[in-house]
């Protein structure tokens, strides 16, 4: 594209022309503007077949290599792509999501299996009361051997947006239905 064919700042191509030149603007394009400028020649240059014979049409995009990337973390993510491996972080944040739901899910269970028993009487129900604040007192334990998981995976982490959020029983026991966070209410 020559100097000339160039749309200028101060020019608008698709604007009526009072003769034969183009209506000169007397301020500078907006961002809008600009986009809105590149959006019709593209349109444009669509509907004038521009795109119909480039190379690799109809076929998938080849995303290997990442323009940002510097050539040792390529080859380095090379390595681990070629191995079947992963980083450190990512199997450590995989391995730490399953303990939470692993986590959730038993009290769930746990929870179910206490609202089933609080129908029985006398000492059974006791029973069951006792089994359950022994359940959240193992719980206590567990959510903060993962909550320190949690903080040491999150300082590894290449990727800010990947950060796991702190567990907190309570509301993990409010997630399940506990009523006020501890089941008192059904014991």
């Amino acid at each position: 594209m020559s100097e000339q064919d160039r749309p200028r700042a101060t020019e608008k191509v698709s604007s009526p022309k009072v003769g034969n030149v183009p209506r000169r603007r007397t301020r500078p394009r907006g961002l809008n503007e600009w986009q809105d400028l590149i959006t019709e020649q593209l349109d444009e240059a669509a509907a004038n077949g521009a795109f119909e014979n480039l190379p690799g049409k109809g076929q998938p995009l080849q995303l290997d290599r990442f323009p940002n990337e510097s050539d040792d973390m390529r080859m380095a993510n090379k390595l681990l792509k070629d191995n079947n491996l992963t980083p450190s972080w990512i199997g450590d944040r995989k391995e730490l999501l399953a303990q939470i739901e692993a986590l959730r899910a038993e009290m769930k269970r746990r929870w179910e299996q206490t609202c089933a028993g609080v129908q029985a009487a006398g000492s059974e129900r006791e029973a069951f009361a006792r089994s359950w604040h022994r359940s959240v007192r193992d719980w206590e334990a567990r959510v903060d051997q993962l909550n320190r998981r949690i903080v040491s995976l999150n300082i590894s982490l290449p990727i800010w947006r990947m950060e796991l959020h702190k567990l907190r029983l309570d509301e993990e026991l409010k997630r399940i239905g506990a009523a006020n966070g501890d089941g008192e209410s059904f014991l």
